[in-house]
C-alpha cells in the first residue's frame, strides 16, 4: 500500500496501518537530495540541510513531530536501545534496534541500502520497534532480542518486513549461508555451486519472527516477496548498496508508538 498524499511517497503495511500505527518504508522518490542520490536519501553522515528537509517530509507522510524522531548509528550488531526523547544524543550511541514505549509519541527509524527494514508492533500496549537486519543482524538474533524486549503477547503481534535484497540478488558465500540457514532454516538458502549461494534474507527474518510465536499471517512483507520488494532489483524505486556501492543512498522504516 503505497501513499504519497504529503508529496514523499511512504509504502505502508496493511496489517499495521488497520491496528492504527503510524508508519511507513521510504523510496528513493520525492526529497531533495543531488544526484547520484537522488531524490529521498536518509544517510546519516551526508548532507545535513538536505537530511533535515528529508526528514521534515517524512515527517509529514508519516505523521509525528520531527523532533520526536529516534536514531542510532547502526553497527550490524544486535544492541536495542529504548528511545527516550534525548533525539541527537541518540544519533551518536550504536544500536541496530529500536524500541518506542507506549503513549510516548516517540518515532523511531531504521536506515537501509539492502538490509531488511522490520517493523514491529504490540497492539495491546502501543509499544513498538524498527530493527536494521543485515546478515549479521540475523545471525546475532537482533530482531528476536526486539521481539523479547517487548515483553508482550507475541501470538497479538504485528510486523513487517520492508523493501531489501530478494533472494534473487543476495549471492554470499557458502559459510555466510550456512551461518544465515543456522538460525533460520536451510530452506532460505538456494542455487549453492563453487563456493557460492543465494540467501532469502526476508524469508529468514520471517522464519525467526514465526519462531517466536508471531503469526504468519500478522507479518506482511513490503512491497511484496518477488522482486517487487527487491532493492537491488528496482533501481527506479530503491537505494541499493550491492548495486551501487558507495553511490547508493538510503532507505528508511519508521513507526510510531501508539
Amino acid at each position: 500500500m503505497t501513499d504519497d498524499a504529503q508529496g514523499l511517497p511512504v509504502l505502508r503495511a496493511r496489517r499495521l496501518a488497520s491496528l492504527g500505527f503510524r508508519h511507513g518504508f521510504s523510496t528513493r522518490a520525492g526529497g531533495v537530495s543531488e544526484p547520484p542520490f537522488e531524490s529521498a536519501d536518509f544517510a546519516l553522515l551526508r548532507d545535513p540541510d538536505r537530511l533535515r528537509e528529508n526528514l521534515r517530509r517524512l515527517a509529514e507522510a508519516v505523521g509525528f513531530r520531527p523532533g520526536d524522531l529516534h536514531q542510532t548509528r547502526q553497527v550490524h550488531g544486535r544492541t536495542l536501545l529504548v528511545a527516550d526523547g534525548a533525539t541527537e544524543v541518540m544519533t551518536t550511541r550504536e544500536a541496530d534496534a529500536l524500541v518506542a514505549e507506549p503513549g510516548s509519541d516517540h518515532a523511531v527509524l531504521v536506515r537501509v541500502a539492502d538490509c531488511v527494514p522490520v517493523l514491529l508492533a504490540d497492539p495491546s500496549s502501543g509499544r513498538v520497534a524498527a530493527v536494521h537486519a543485515g546478515w549479521r543482524g540475523v545471525e546475532s538474533g537482533v530482531v528476536p532480542a526486539a521481539i523479547r524486549h517487548m515483553n508482550g503477547d507475541v501470538s497479538c503481534f504485528a510486523a513487517a518486513i520492508g523493501p531489501s535484497i530478494g533472494p534473487c540478488c543476495f549471492e554470499v558465500g557458502a559459510d555466510v549461508a550456512e551461518r544465515i540457514a543456522s538460525v533460520s532454516s536451510d530452506a532460505v538458502v538456494t542455487r549453492r555451486g563453487l563456493g557460492k549461494a543465494f540467501v532469502d534474507l526476508r524469508a529468514a527474518v520471517r522464519i525467526q519472527l514465526r519462531a517466536l510465536g508471531v503469526p504468519d499471517e500478522a507479518i506482511e512483507d513490503v512491497p511484496g516477496t518477488g522482486s517487487e520488494g527487491c532493492t537491488r532489483c528496482d533501481a527506479a524505486r530503491f537505494y541499493s548498496y550491492r548495486r551501487d556501492g558507495d553511490a547508493s543512498g538510503r532507505l528508511v522504516g519508521v513507526i510510531v508508538a501508539r
